[in-house]
């Protein structure tokens, strides 16, 4: 499955699998160019990477939040952000899908996303994707949104200018001229829904928090649903 449950333990039956009040989905983004889709969804949120890391989302983040059930997404973000905006759209349905299946019979319970660099414009299109469908039970229960070194459209969002901005990530990912990637990020149409009027018309129905920095710094998220979420990432 994609999508990873990490606490509780998928393997061993604990109370907190059933008084569970909130979901946290972590998305990675783009991954470097020599590095398999399983390792780097691991080692986004580890450190160091490698097996031996600490994964703050399994081994902190539970003492926070212990009544919470935490996924990580494993996914082809090379495929999904190098090919066309159709890929890009398919990928997000997909996530929604793996969303939908670990959510049956718990649909109001609250989810928040966090989102790491570009993993963070897939989060975004998943929801718009899902309010163009008319489908909302993932809409609804989305109470807050996490962004950690995400590019952002600034201005009049112009497609060119949040390309422009992927590419240089994927550029410092290791991607060269003439890779899918690169060039397809450089367009910029893939995100074409995200700087138009469907993720602005969202923005006011979520608790939204972005950090860029070059440091680890610990930070604290209060969401509506009446937690706060205590972080230690690097966003470099």
């Amino acid at each position: 499955m994609p999508l990873r449950q990490l606490y509780p333990d998928p393997n061993v039956k604990t109370v907190a699998s059933y008084i569970a009040k909130v979901d946290i989905i972590a998305v990675h983004g783009l991954n470097p160019r020599s590095k398999n889709n399983v390792d780097h969804a691991w080692d986004t949120w580890r450190t160091p990477a490698g097996p031996q890391g600490r994964l703050w989302l399994r081994d902190d983040l539970p003492q926070s939040i212990p009544e919470s059930r935490i996924f990580l997404y494993e996914y082809n973000s090379t495929a999904a952000y190098g090919k066309s905006r159709d890929t890009f759209i398919d990928e997000a349905n997909e996530l929604l899908e793996q969303i939908s299946m670990e959510r049956d019979g718990v649909e109001p319970r609250p989810i928040v996303f966090l989102g790491h660099s570009m993993g963070g414009l897939l989060i975004k299109q998943a929801l718009i994707t899902y309010t163009n469908r008319n489908s909302w039970p993932i809409i609804n229960a989305t109470a807050g949104l996490a962004f950690f070194a995400t590019p952002h459209y600034c201005g009049d969002g112009i497609l060119v200018s949040l390309g422009g901005q992927a590419a240089k990530i994927a550029i410092a990912l290791g991607f060269q001229k003439g890779d899918d990637v690169l060039e397809t990020l450089k367009d910029g149409s893939i995100f074409s829904d995200i700087v138009q009027e469907h993720w602005r018309l969202s923005l006011l129905q979520y608790d939204i928090v972005s950090f860029r920095g070059t440091l680890d710094e610990v930070s604290t998220i209060r969401c509506s649903v009446g937690f706060e979420i205590s972080t230690h990432c690097t966003t470099s």
